[in-house]
């Protein structure tokens, strides 16, 4: 076995944490049987016992930290854990067709030439999660462009994010800045959506246990995005994108609501609801159904003109597959039946767990991929 495969191995995990309940107790029993001596070897003895117990809480924070990883495939690799891991190829991921885009200058009286954040509440959620960061390019802010919409990017967040830390988790806006100025995409905005609307309820994006997270995102937030800024109103400048749960919204959304979306892409995404408690026991298997995309790739009930890439790990036991499971981790069979499909194009990453580590190196190429349809 390799080393980096080892930090995955079950026999590592069990045995620190047997390390970490023999190890202190054999050290105890020593101090006990040997407490005697001058008062300075008894000090000697108990600032060794001192670290000792501090390399036992070590160990025992170590075990823990394994049987975790061991669990959920978070770092498949001893270097990636370390952040050792080599940059992203930049060729021969996924085919990109680059199309003309707007060049727009930045004048010397523009107010914000490095961009703005701005933001809005929306109804509807949790107050921490009612708080929706905008950023606006530049060139939103030249004069010659005040009557001119723009497209808007919905990106969201994990499960845990808020709208505020989303673009934290991943960065968006760095990579977004970046191909804007090389005039790789054409300037776009985006809108940071939280990965939940209510705290401890995982609703996935759909309409379950009485909260409407799939109505919120298409009815109460667009439409207020599009009514306080100059950016999406027509289906081809707008695009969704995610990070895990939030990849699976934006899979879901594209291709269930194809007349809403151009394209989108998911980093690290799943392909059917998974909901965890309380949710998990109120999904029904016709509400898992009319939101899980494989169900529609299998059926044959996907639109010609959805676009959707998705970047996925094949070391990522949470987006993936993972035999414990048992067939709810569905990567891999998305790939095997979409993977013919016009509409589903692929970015198949060799390691690397279900990390924003992992994943955050592809969002410029991602980005890209949307340019060519029009972001």
């Amino acid at each position: 076995m390799s080393i980096d495969g080892s930090i995955l191995s079950p026999s590592l995990a069990d045995g620190m944490v047997v390390l970490a309940i023999l190890l202190p107790l054999v050290i105890g029993v020593i101090c006990v049987g040997r407490a005697a001596g001058t008062w300075w070897r008894r000090a000697l003895k108990g600032a060794i016992g001192c670290v000792v117990v501090l390399a036992c809480q070590g160990i025992a924070l170590v075990a823990v930290l394994l049987q975790v990883n061991q669990s959920y495939g978070l770092y498949t690799g001893w270097s990636q854990l370390l952040g050792q891991q080599a940059p992203p190829p930049r060729q021969n991921l996924v085919k990109i067709r680059h199309s003309p885009v707007r060049r727009i200058p930045i004048s010397k009286d523009n107010p914000h030439p490095e961009g703005e954040w701005s933001g809005i509440e929306v109804e509807g959620t949790d107050a921490m999660y009612s708080h929706l960061p905008v950023w606006l390019p530049p060139q939103y802010f030249e004069k010659s462009q005040s009557h001119v919409s723009f497209p808007v990017l919905y990106w969201v967040g994990g499960l845990n994010d808020t709208g505020e830390h989303a673009n934290v988790t991943v960065p968006i806006t760095g990579p977004a800045e970046k191909l804007i100025e090389d005039g790789q995409v054409n300037p776009f905005a985006v809108v940071f959506l939280p990965g939940r609307i209510r705290e401890g309820q995982d609703t996935e994006c759909t309409s379950i246990g009485g909260m409407d997270h799939q109505s919120w995102i298409l009815d109460t937030v667009m439409p207020k995005i599009e009514k306080h800024f100059r950016v999406g109103h027509i289906r081809a400048q707008r695009f969704i994108a995610g990070y895990s749960t939030g990849g699976y919204c934006a899979a879901n959304l594209t291709s269930k609501y194809p007349d809403r979306f151009n394209a989108g892409f998911g980093l690290a995404p799943y392909f059917h609801p998974l909901f965890d408690p309380p949710q998990s026991s109120q999904a029904t298997p016709l509400l898992i159904s009319e939101n899980s995309v494989v169900n529609r790739v299998r059926s044959g009930h996907v639109p010609r003109d959805v676009r959707f890439l998705s970047v996925i790990s094949k070391a990522d036991r949470q987006a993936w597959s993972d035999p414990a499971s048992k067939g709810e981790i569905d990567g891999e069979e998305f790939w095997k039946k979409a993977r013919s499909m016009s509409q589903y194009p692929f970015m198949l990453l060799s390691q690397g767990g279900h990390t924003t580590g992992t994943y955050a190196p592809y969002v410029p190429q991602s980005l890209e991929w949307l340019g060519q349809y029009g972001l």
